[in-house]
């Protein structure tokens, strides 16, 4: 191409030198035309060269478009699931300070975290306790298990903290149960070693009673007294083995009234005062008589000695005791209840009382309430216990039901039983008072 402009321009020369103008001017416009056709295509083939360009532009621009957006979007789902996590996370840098953190650390350690130094948080809001094993104990109350591992590329550490407080509490309970299953092995094969003797003593004792000479009104009281312990010792072996089952066999149909009765006189010698009381005093109030349970007997009327001998016992030196049986809220069911005019229960504790060999008393058993709470469970109703301070802002049993404090005042607690009945009508009677 170049030889070929180099030709012309030398042919217009010769044509110029030998004065030709009318050749050399041809010979000029064609080498002009050449040179313009020369150019045209070379700028079609730049523009096309251009196009090209810009569409590989165009398509590396929308490449990585779509490769931010995706990085992007993995870093919000990351992020998510970091605050979605149900362990804490925290990210400290090379000086040892939280740079990141996720929601659940926050819930556990508590704010601020960001910009604080891992040692201080450490210091300030871990509260070690010598039974924490493998967890840590927290000034809030929480255990908690660390674990940490170094940043790869960068100076630092990731920290993953896992709350262990559900799982120690049911640990605790697994191993409470095992314990209580345990004993209550041990409480079965005790009671039926008792069981024997015990009803060999009752029995000598009551062929005791008609061979007592002398004071007559004495040995008849020491009598009683010796009675009233032998069956006191035969409820706690009985108490025991209801415990040691769980269940008891609903093998008769009694009316409320009747259980009332055979309570009342069951409970004749535990409603005598006695050295540390100044005066005991129970009203019988039946307001449904005419109610028909399916009931164990035995240990239903156990389970109500029980209750009304926990309340002489936290009464106080001037006892008065209720025990009553009014209609409930469920359909179909009763109270049968104990109220007494103690100082009530620490509300602290009240949640505790139900559970087996818990006691305040030096010289208590802790199965009384547990009893009762199983024995209710057996009559397909439950058990209830409630400070009477606590049912007049609102929290009674039973809304619809009345409380009647006019024999026990406004202080005290209230134990019994929600059952269901096989019949019930109306009716007012009071059972009895022994005072």
């Amino acid at each position: 191409m170049a030889l070929s402009r180099l030709q012309s321009v030398q042919q217009i020369s010769d044509a110029r030198r030998d004065n030709d103008g009318g050749k050399a001017l041809e010979l000029a416009f064609k080498a002009f035309n050449e040179i313009s056709g020369e150019l045209s295509h070379s700028y079609q083939v730049l523009e096309d060269r251009v196009r090209d360009l810009t569409r590989e532009l165009e398509a590396a621009n929308m490449q990585r478009l779509r490769e931010l957006s995706e990085k992007e979007r993995i870093a919000r789902r990351l992020q998510n699931l970091l605050q979605l996590l149900p362990g804490g996370v925290l990210v400290l840098n090379g000086k040892g300070v939280v740079t990141e953190c996720n929601e659940a650390a926050r819930a556990l350690l508590g704010e601020p975290l960001t910009g604080l130094p891992w040692v201080n948080i450490i210091r300030d809001r871990f509260a070690p306790r010598k039974d924490d094993g493998h967890e840590i104990s927290l000034s809030n109350g929480k255990r908690v298990s660390l674990l940490s591992r170094s940043l790869e590329e960068e100076p630092g550490q990731i920290i993953l903290i896992t709350d262990q407080t559900e799982t120690r509490r049911l640990q605790q309970h697994l191993s409470r149960h095992q314990r209580l299953l345990e004993m209550g092995k041990m409480v079965s094969s005790l009671a039926h070693q008792i069981r024997t003797p015990l009803s060999a003593a009752m029995l000598y004792a009551g062929n005791l009673a008609s061979s007592l000479e002398g004071n007559q009104s004495r040995n008849i009281r020491t009598h009683e007294r010796l009675m009233s312990r032998l069956h006191n010792m035969e409820r706690q072996v009985r108490d025991m083995l209801i415990f040691a089952r769980g269940e008891a066999v609903l093998d008769e149909t009694l009316s409320v009234h009747q259980i009332l009765d055979e309570a009342c006189v069951a409970a004749d010698v535990m409603l005598c005062p006695d050295s540390r009381q100044d005066a005991l005093s129970c009203e019988w109030l039946n307001t449904i008589s005419e109610c028909q349970l399916s009931c164990n007997k035995e240990s239903l009327i156990g389970a109500l000695l029980n209750l009304l001998e926990n309340a002489i016992q936290n009464a106080g030196p001037s006892v008065k005791l209720q025990v009553r049986a009014d209609r409930a809220d469920e359909p179909g069911s009763i109270r049968l209840y104990v109220q007494d005019n103690g100082p009530g229960i620490d509300p602290a504790v009240i949640d505790q009382v139900t559970e087996a060999f818990y006691t305040t008393r030096a010289q208590g058993t802790g199965l009384g309430l547990a009893v009762a709470q199983v024995v209710a469970r057996a009559h397909g109703g439950r058990f209830f216990i409630e400070n009477l301070a606590d049912t007049k802002s609102g929290s009674d049993t039973d809304r619809n039901s009345v409380t009647d404090t006019s024999v026990t005042g406004n202080t005290g607690v209230r134990a019994g039983f929600i059952l269901p009945c096989v019949h019930q009508r109306a009716h007012t009677s009071a059972t009895g008072s022994s005072k």
